[in-house]
C-alpha cells in the first residue's frame, strides 16, 4: 500500500471547487447557460399550450377546413388570432433555442459543476469515514491474504485532515489486537498494516515462543501445521521461493481471536535449516528469540500475524500515534495476483 490516492483527489477537488466558485461569483457562465436553457424550455411549453388552444378553437368549427399554417377566408377572427399566437410562439422558440445553442461555456466550468460535488463526497468519505486499501504482501497471513481489498475505518482512531494527517477530532484510540493501517515510520509515504500488540506504557515480552503483555501470558492454542512459502536469495543473488514447515496458533488478545503462524526452528530440509539459521541472525526480535520492550508514550508496538515474514515493530521500532490512519474492519473483495477474476468468498469482518 504505497500510494495515497488523496494526493490526486485533494488537488482535483480543490481545483474544481475554485473554478466552480469563480464562475458562481464572477463569470456566471453556467448561470447564463441555465437561464437560456430555461427560456428555451418555457418557449417549448408555450408552443404546446398555444397548440392545444388552437385545437380547441378548431373544434368549434367542424364545418371549416382549418390548419395551423394556412388561413381560411371564411374563418372567424378568434381562429386567426389563435393561429397568430401559435406562429409567434414557434418563432420565439426558434430564437430561444438558437440563443441557447450559441452560448459558449468553458469545458472546465462544465466539468467543475459536474465533478466537484462528486469528488467532494468521495474525499469526505475516504478521508473521514472509510477508505479502501489493497493488501500487497503476506505479512498478515492467514488473517489477510495478498490481493484482499479491505475497508479501513478512518474515524476509529481520530478524525484527521487528508495529506497533513493532523488530528482534528479525537474519536478513539487503538486497542489490543486491533488491525491498524498506519504510515510507515521509516517512510511515511508508504502505508503499512499490522496488528496492535502493545499500547503506550505496555511491556511486551517474547519468551520461549510465548507472548506476554504486561506480564500476562497470551493464551495460544495449537492449530494446523502448514507448509509455508518463503523468499530467499540464492548464491547468485536471485530471489527464489522455498517451502518451510510452520505452525499456526489460535490467539486471543483482548476481544480479538485470530490465527498467527510461526516458522518452526526445526526443519527437515537442509536448505530450510540454513535459511532459519541466517534468519535468526538478521532478525533482532524474532524467531524463537527472547526479548522484551516497553512501549513509549504516544507510540504503539505492532506485529504482523504472519510473524516470521513480517517487517514490523520488532525490526523498525514503534508506530507514532501521529502516523495512524485507521482501523481495518472488513474484507470486501479478493483479487489474486495475475489474470484472475475478483472473488467475494473471503468477504467478512477482520478479527
Amino acid at each position: 500500500m504505497d500510494f495515497d490516492f488523496n494526493w490526486i483527489l485533494v488537488p482535483a477537488t480543490l481545483i474544481f471547487f475554485g473554478i466552480w466558485l469563480l464562475d458562481k461569483l464572477v463569470f456566471k457562465q453556467y448561470r447564463q447557460l441555465k437561464d437560456k436553457k430555461q427560456l428555451a424550455v418555457q418557449a417549448d411549453q408555450t408552443i404546446q399550450a398555444e397548440q392545444q388552444h388552437f385545437e380547441q378553437i378548431k373544434a368549434k368549427y367542424p364545418q371549416l377546413t382549418l390548419t395551423d399554417t394556412v388561413s381560411n377566408p371564411d374563418e372567424p377572427a378568434e381562429v386567426t388570432q389563435a393561429r397568430d399566437r401559435l406562429s409567434q410562439a414557434k418563432g420565439d422558440a426558434v430564437r430561444a433555442h438558437a440563443t441557447y445553442d450559441a452560448h459558449k461555456i468553458n469545458p472546465l466550468v462544465n466539468w467543475a459543476y459536474d465533478f466537484w460535488p462528486v469528488l467532494a463526497v468521495v474525499l469526505v468519505v475516504r478521508s473521514f469515514l472509510f477508505e479502501p486499501f489493497n493488501i500487497p504482501s503476506e505479512s498478515m497471513n492467514p488473517t489477510l491474504e495478498t490481493g484482499d481489498f479491505i475497508l479501513v475505518n478512518k474515524f476509529a482512531f481520530g478524525v484527521r485532515l487528508p495529506l497533513l494527517n493532523t488530528k482534528i477530532l479525537d474519536t478513539g484510540e487503538p486497542e489490543h489486537g486491533d488491525v491498524a493501517v498506519f504510515r510507515y515510520p521509516v517512510d511515511p509515504s508508504i502505508s503499512y498494516i499490522k496488528r496492535i500488540i502493545g499500547l503506550p506504557g505496555d511491556t511486551i515480552a517474547f519468551q520461549n515462543g510465548e507472548l506476554f503483555i504486561n506480564g500476562e501470558k497470551q493464551i495460544w492454542q495449537a492449530g494446523n501445521a502448514v507448509n509455508l512459502p518463503v523468499n530467499y536469495l540464492d548464491e547468485s543473488g536471485q530471489q527464489q521461493k522455498m517451502i518451510v514447515d510452520a505452525q499456526q496458533w489460535v490467539v486471543n488478545i483482548a476481544s480479538h481471536r485470530f490465527i498467527t503462524q510461526y516458522i518452526k526452528p526445526e526443519q527437515s530440509d537442509a536448505l530450510a535449516q540454513q535459511f532459519i539459521a541466517e534468519y535468526q541472525q538478521k532478525a533482532p526480535l524474532s524467531l524463537q528469540q527472547n526479548w522484551q520492550v516497553t512501549v513509549p508514550e504516544g507510540q504503539y508496538f505492532a506485529m504482523g500475524d504472519n510473524r516470521d515474514q513480517s517487517a514490523d515493530s520488532r525490526y523498525w521500532g514503534f508506530v507514532p500515534e501521529a502516523n495512524l490512519t485507521g482501523k481495518a474492519t472488513y474484507v470486501w473483495m479478493h483479487k489474486a495476483p495475475g489474470l484472475h477474476l475478483p472473488s467475494f468468498k473471503r468477504n467478512g469482518s477482520i478479527p
